[in-house]
C-alpha cells in the first residue's frame, strides 16, 4: 500500500519542481490586476510592451461577451463556499516596510476588492477565480478567467506557502476537498483562503517554536520558525479566537540554494501579511468577459481543474493533516540531502523470480494495472513493473527500492529505444503505530494457484484489510505491505503470531475495503509465480535528474 503513497508523493514533488520556473505569487497577483485584461496570453505571461491601439474594437485574439451585472458566481456551489470563507477580512500586504496592496474580502459576496495606490479604480476577485480589471479605453471593467483556467488555484497558492514557508499538509488537504466539491481551487490565489486553512494546531511540531504574547489585553499564540536557514526572525501569529493575523518572513540574501524541490519565488527582505476580522461590504462592478485566443488551449496545458462533483460525500476526517506534519518537507529534505549517485550503483540487479500480480481499483475498473514483482531471494533489493493500460504504448517503467542504499531507481524504457534511470532518495517518514488498533479475524483458507491459502481479516474503525497468504511456495515476500519503504514504516503493531506468519509467507491476495468512501477500495491477486532469470544492467540507461533543467542528461 505505501508503495502507491510513495509514487505518489514522487509525482507531486516532480510536479512542483517542474514549476519553479513561474514568478512569484505576489507579483503575478499584482501584475493580473494591473494589466488591462483585453491583453493576449503574450502579455499576461511576459513583460513585453505592446502598443496601444487607438480602435475600441475588439482585438482579434480576443472574444468579448455582453456586459453583465451582479455575481454570477455566488449562485456556484454557494453552501459549499460559504462553508468555507466563514467571515470578513482586510488584507494588507507589506513588502519590505511599504504597504503594496490591501484586499478587502465580503465573505456574503465572497468576493474581493483590491486596493493599489497605483490603481486608482482598483480590481476585484470572485468566488470563481474571475479578475476584474479596469479598462480606461471603455471605461468600463473587463473580467477573465484566464488565470483561473490555467490551474492557478493550485500553482499560485502552492508558491507563496512555499516562498512563506508555511506547513504544506493543510493547503494540499484543503485543494483536495474544494476539488472534490467540484469548487474552483483558490479562486482568490491563496491570499485570502489562508485566513481560513491555518490555525494554531498545524503548527505544532518540531519546526515551528510557540511563544503567548499579550498585547493590549488579549493573548496571541506565536509560531517562529525553526530550520529554515535564511528565515531567521520569520514568524506566523494568531489572535485569541485562533484566527490567523500576521505572517512575516525575513528573507535573507544568503539561503539555501534553489534545486528544484526549494522554488525560490521570493527576492531577499522583508514581507508582511495582516489580517484584520472586521466588517466588509464589495460590490463587483457590471463588467464584460473577455477570453484570450488560445485560453483554452492553455488551460489544458497548464492543468485545469475538473468541475465534476465527487459522488462520494466526504467528512472532515477525509482531509485532516493531523497526523503528517512535516512529511513533505521531511520528504523533500531526504530527496534533496540523497548522495546517491549513478556510480554508487551496482552494474546490475539480479533476479530469480516473477510475480505477476493484478490490481483492479473500484474507481477504475476498466483500466487494471498489471504488477510484476522481481525478486531475488535474501537480496537486499526488489523490484516492481507496473502496466497501466492508459500509458502502455508510451513504454515501460522499474521501480527499484534498494535497502543498502535506501535509494528507489526508476528504470524507464521511453518511446524511441531511450532509456533513461532516475534516482530518489526513500523519504524517512517516521510512522508512529503503537495506537493503530486493529481487530483480526481468521477467514476460510481458500487455493489460489493451487497453493492453500491462509486468510487473515485486518479490521479497523476506517477500513477492513482481507489478506491471503500461504508458506508453500517456494519463497517468502514479508515486506509486502511496506515494500518499497523505509525501514521507519513497519506493519502495525499486532499479535506475535500475525507477524510471524508474514515474516514466512508470501501474500497471494489483498483486498483494501473503505468503510465510507467505495472509490477507494481495491484488490491486488496473484496472476502467476514463476523462477525466471531476469537482469537490469545499469549500462543500457543514461542518467537523468528531474532536477537539473536544461541539463538533465548528464554524462557519467
Amino acid at each position: 500500500m505505501s508503495l502507491t503513497a510513495e509514487a505518489q508523493i514522487f509525482k507531486k514533488l516532480k510536479k512542483k519542481a517542474e514549476q519553479a520556473v513561474e514568478r512569484t505569487i505576489l507579483r503575478k497577483t499584482d501584475e493580473v490586476v494591473t494589466e488591462k485584461t483585453e491583453k493576449t496570453i503574450d502579455d499576461v505571461t511576459s513583460k513585453k510592451d505592446k502598443s496601444n491601439t487607438t480602435s475600441n474594437k475588439p482585438s482579434e485574439t480576443e472574444n468579448q461577451s455582453e456586459i453583465t451585472t451582479g455575481n454570477a458566481s455566488l449562485g456556484l456551489h454557494t453552501a459549499a463556499k460559504k462553508d468555507f470563507f466563514k467571515e470578513d477580512v482586510v488584507i494588507l500586504l507589506h513588502e519590505n516596510g511599504n504597504l503594496n496592496q490591501i484586499q478587502f474580502f465580503d465573505a456574503d459576496q465572497i468576493a474581493v476588492r483590491i486596493k493599489q495606490d497605483d490603481q486608482p479604480k482598483g480590481g476585484y476577485i470572485d468566488s470563481e477565480g474571475f479578475i476584474y480589471g479596469y479598462n480606461e479605453k471603455e471605461n468600463a471593467f473587463n473580467k477573465s478567467s484566464l488565470m483561473a483556467s490555467a490551474g492557478q488555484g493550485m500553482m499560485g497558492p502552492t508558491m507563496i506557502v512555499e516562498g512563506y514557508k508555511l506547513p504544506p499538509e493543510p493547503f494540499m488537504a484543503q485543494l483536495q476537498k474544494q476539488q472534490d466539491q467540484g469548487l474552483t481551487p483558490n479562486p482568490f490565489n491563496g491570499i485570502v483562503e489562508f485566513a481560513f486553512i491555518y490555525k494554531p494546531e498545524q503548527f505544532r511540531y518540531e519546526d515551528f517554536k510557540e511563544i503567548k504574547q499579550t498585547n493590549r489585553g488579549k493573548t496571541y499564540t506565536k509560531f517562529e520558525f525553526l530550520n529554515e536557514p535564511g528565515y531567521e526572525g520569520s514568524y506566523v501569529l494568531f489572535d485569541d479566537q485562533n484566527r490567523l493575523v500576521e505572517i512575516y518572513t525575513n528573507k535573507s540574501a544568503v539561503n539555501q540554494p534553489s534545486d528544484g524541490f526549494q522554488m525560490d519565488m521570493m527576492p531577499p527582505g522583508e514581507s508582511l501579511l495582516v489580517y484584520d476580522y472586521k466588517p466588509v461590504e464589495v460590490q463587483l462592478p457590471p463588467a464584460r468577459e473577455v477570453r484570450s485566443r488560445g485560453q483554452d488551449m492553455m488551460g489544458a496545458l497548464m492543468g485545469s481543474f475538473n468541475k465534476e462533483k465527487n459522488r462520494d460525500a466526504a467528512s472532515d476526517e477525509d482531509y485532516d493533516t493531523s497526523d503528517s506534519k512535516g512529511m513533505i518537507k521531511s520528504a523533500k529534505n531526504s530527496m534533496r540531502n540523497n548522495k546517491v549517485t549513478v556510480d554508487m550503483l551496482p552494474d546490475s540487479y539480479d533476479f530469480d523470480w516473477e510475480y505477476k500480480t493484478l490490481m483492479v481499483m473500484d474507481s477504475k475498473k476498466k483500466n487494471n494495472i498489471e504488477m510484476t514483482i522481481l525478486i531475488k531471494e535474501n537480496a537486499p533489493y526488489t523490484a516492481t513493473q507496473m502496466v497501466d493500460p492508459q500509458i502502455k504504448d508510451m513504454g515501460t517503467m522499474t521501480m527499484l527500492f534498494d535497502n543498502e542504499l535506501n535509494t528507489m531507481v526508476m528504470f524507464m524504457k521511453l518511446q524511441g529505444n531511450q532509456n533513461v534511470l532516475q534516482i530518489y532518495a526513500i523519504p524517512e517518514v517516521k510512522v508512529d503505530n503503537s495506537e493503530i488498533d486493529y481487530e483480526v479475524k481468521e477467514l476460510p483458507g481458500k487455493y489460489i494457484l493451487n497453493y492453500n491459502c491462509k486468510g487473515l481479516q485486518l479490521i479497523h474503525e476506517k477500513y477492513i484489510v482481507n489478506v491471503y497468504h500461504t508458506t508453500e511456495a517456494k519463497l517468502a515476500l514479508p515486506n509486502f505491505f511496506n515494500f518499497g519503504a523505509n525501514k521507519n514504516m513497519k506493519l502495525p503493531d499486532l499479535d506475535p503470531r500475525l507477524a510471524k506468519q508474514f515474516t514466512n509467507s508470501l501474500v497471494m491476495e489483498m483486498e483494501y475495503i473503505d468503510k465510507k468512501k467505495a472509490k477507494n477500495n481495491f484488490r491486488i491477486s496473484a496472476v502467476s509465480l514463476k523462477q525466471t532469470p531476469n537482469t537490469i544492467n545499469k549500462k543500457d540507461y543514461k542518467a537523468m535528474s528531474f532536477l537539473s533543467g536544461a541539463q538533465m542528461f548528464k554524462k557519467d
